[in-house]
């Protein structure tokens, strides 16, 4: 969740600003981001992407990552106690754990 990432039809793992150019290109509007295969500018919009993923979540009133995922893994293990709860049988066969892997 820190840069974009994509992965292209051959496999390759492509990130930051290249994946927007890709994107482009792929709709038909690659010229938009050709700029960027120039070595300075390119470098200069990959400087300025890094910042603006760096921040986007608080720019734009949203919450950092860290903090929805620690909720959603709170979510998840309600939801699976509450499932263990309603199961007939043995309790000691349904188990979460809760540790960060």
């Amino acid at each position: 969740m820190r840069k974009i990432h994509a992965i292209t039809a051959s496999g390759q793992i492509v990130v930051g600003v290249e994946v927007f150019r890709l994107l482009y290109e792929a709709v038909g509007l690659g010229y938009l981001y050709a700029i960027i295969k120039f070595e300075p500018i390119g470098r200069l919009a990959e400087t300025v992407y890094n910042v603006w993923a760096k921040y986007r979540m608080e720019v734009t009133g949203r919450e950092a990552i860290d903090v929805l995922l620690t909720r959603r893994r709170e979510k998840m293990l309600q939801e699976a106690g509450s499932m263990c709860n309603a199961q007939e049988g043995d309790a000691a066969s349904c188990s979460v754990s809760s540790e960060k892997k």
